[in-house]
Parts: C-alpha cells; structure tokens; sequence
C-alpha cells in the first residue's frame, strides 16, 4: 500500500535548488576566467566545487520529467514529450549560441572569450548538439553549453528509459547506469579519432553522467511511493554526501564515484526541497530566479568573459571578487530575465498550443 501522491503542479523549492546551482556554476567560473585577481589561500580549490552544480542539475532534470510518469503511473507520449521539450530548450540554447559565436568567431573579439578563434565546423557541432562527443570543442564557443547538448541526448534517451522502469522497475535502470558509466569511463570512451580530430566521448558524454538522470529518476519515484519526506533526514544526507562528494572531487578518484557522490547529494538536496514547507518573500524571489536559471546558466560565461578586463581594473583582489562578482552577477541576472520574457516564455507558449496533448497517458499498469 502506497501513500498518497503529492498534489500536481510545480513544488515549491526545486526552482529554488535550480538558481543556487546555477549561482554555484557562476562562482566557479569566476575563479576558473578571473585569474588576474590571484586569489589567496583554498579559495580558487573552494570556488571550483561550485562546477558541480552541473551535477544537481542533471539530477533535478531526471526528477522534474520522471515525476508526473510516476504520478500517473503511465506512458509517454514521445510525440508531445519531444515537441514540448524542443521548444522549452532550443530556442534559448540557440539565441546563446549565436551570441557566444559571434564573440568567438568574430575577429576582433574572440580572443577575450575563447583560446583560439572559433571555426564553422565547431559551430556546426553545437548546432547539433553533439560537441559533447569531442572533447576537444567543448571549450571553442561557450564551454558551458556541453550540457545542454548533454541534456538533449538524455531527452533522447527518456523514453526507453521511461518503458525500462515499467517493465523492470527503478533496480535495473540503477544498477545499469553505474554500470555503463564504469565501462565508459575504464575504457576512456571510444577511443577512435572523430571527424574533427579529437578522441569520440568522454566524461560530458551521455554514457558518464546517465547515472545522475536516472537518480533524479529514483527521486521521484521515493516521493510518490516512499511515505512521508522528512526534512531533516534528508538534510542529514546532504551533510554527509556533501563532505563524501568534496573528498572525492579533491582527490584522485575514479570519476565514476566522483558522479555517484554528486548524484547522491543532488538526491538529498532535492527531497529535502520536496520536504521543506517555507513561504514569503525570500522564497518568492528565489523561486523566480530559479525560473530563469536556465538563461542564466546559458549567458552567464560569456558575460564573465568580456566584463573580466574591467574588473581587473578595481583594486586587489578582494574588491573584484566582491564589488566585481556582484555586479557581474545583477548584470547576468538582468540579460536572464530579458532571454526569459523575449524567447522562453514565448516559446514555452507556442509548446503548448502546438502539443496540447498531455505528454503522459494515464494507465493502469505499474511497475
């Protein structure tokens, strides 16, 4: 006997969870492009644990699109999953793309963003959505869109994914993503030469990080069919994952259990959220940045990029960092709710009206 499913419609915390990963990507990425400030002591080692926010959010995208599956206990419709998700991804992914390629293509501007000048075939491959399968272009344009391309092989992937967990259940997908990725990873990917000279997949590739998806996936189905979520036992698993997850990111592991550990404190974080009961105005706000946290993420290195000369020029390194960082920040924050009004929320419009269609089909049959 299962207790009951939580009401529909969008819970409270997750695009909260959503913002701080994209905020923890940002202070990432400040150490990583604003070497000039040289900053003392742990700080840049702390700073770049923040690049596996990516990690949460992977989790938290196999937890939103699993969730209303298991709700319904259903079937997906792949024609009205795949039309909704084109268009609540590629339009964004596609107006950052062309800005962060005229910034790396362009003559006089690429070398503030990228190491060498952008080419058409490297554009190509993120057109596609496959520079995750060469490394080697990962960082031609704007080294964050790898995952977003991630994103869309997983999209690919969601439907066989979705008639595994009906057939077999949630074990089976557990057990043979962490497989697949230990295979992956022990053989260094497809270690062939891809058309444009780099090793074919790596970490980014799907085959790495399906582990991440198919825990949010778990997520979902313990908040469905798991009883009650208790706030503070989840906060407990955070604690303790959050330090295993820092241990293994600092030191020389297999990447495998680096993912396992990441994953582990993404699922924490997000049945924690799910668990939490908070209201007001800060939660407001933080609900509404985290809407808007995917235009963030998809401007926000660019940003860096170009704003970095001028704050080099404040003095020492803790005026950059702080008066710099927060700047640069409102300004990100401000191109992110432009994107969002002009071209997501439009586009999200134009999903429904075009697959009005429920993306799942409610049965009878569970797993």
């Amino acid at each position: 006997m299962t207790s009951p499913s939580p009401p529909p419609g969008r819970l409270t915390g997750i695009d909260t969870l959503r913002g701080l990963s994209a905020i923890a990507v940002l202070v990432c990425h400040i150490a990583g492009y604003w070497t000039f400030m040289n900053l003392p002591w742990k700080l840049p080692q702390l700073m770049a644990l923040g690049a596996h926010g990516v990690d949460i959010f992977i989790v938290i995208s196999g937890f939103v699109l699993f969730l209303p599956v298991v709700r319904a206990m259903g079937q997906l419709d792949s024609k009205q999953f795949y039309g909704r998700r084109a268009l609540r991804i590629l339009p964004a992914y596609y107006v950052a793309l062309a800005i962060a390629a005229l910034l790396a293509m362009g003559p006089r501007t690429w070398d503030l963003v990228v190491g060498s000048q952008a080419t058409f075939p490297e554009l190509l491959l993120h057109i596609f959505g496959v520079q995750t399968w060469f490394p080697g272009t990962l960082g031609s344009i704007n080294g964050s869109l790898w995952s977003i391309s991630l994103e869309l092989h997983l999209y690919l992937v969601f439907p066989l994914l979705v008639a595994v967990w009906r057939r077999w259940g949630m074990a089976p997908l557990l057990i043979g993503s962490v497989a697949l990725a230990a295979i992956w990873t022990l053989s260094r990917g497809l270690d062939v030469s891809g058309p444009v000279g780099f090793g074919l997949g790596g970490i980014h590739a799907l085959p790495a990080r399906l582990l991440q998806f198919v825990i949010g996936m778990w997520c979902a189905t313990r908040l469905v069919s798991g009883g009650s979520v208790r706030p503070r036992t989840w906060a407990a698993g955070s604690l303790v994952f959050g330090l295993v997850s820092v241990i293994a990111s600092t030191t020389e592991q297999n990447e495998v259990l680096v993912h396992i550990a990441w994953g582990a404190l993404g699922a924490c974080l997000v049945l924690l959220m799910c668990g939490l009961r908070v209201g007001g105005k800060a939660i407001e706000v933080s609900e509404e940045f985290g809407e808007r946290a995917y235009s963030f993420y998809l401007l926000h290195q660019p940003a860096l990029l170009v704003v970095g000369p001028l704050v080099a020029l404040l003095p020492g390194w803790p005026a950059q960092l702080l008066i710099g960082g927060t700047a640069t920040f409102l300004l990100i924050t401000a191109m992110a709710a432009v994107m969002y009004r002009y071209v997501e929320l439009p586009t999200h419009r134009l999903g429904r009206r075009m697959f009005p269609g429920p993306s799942v089909r409610r049965t009878h049959a569970a797993p």
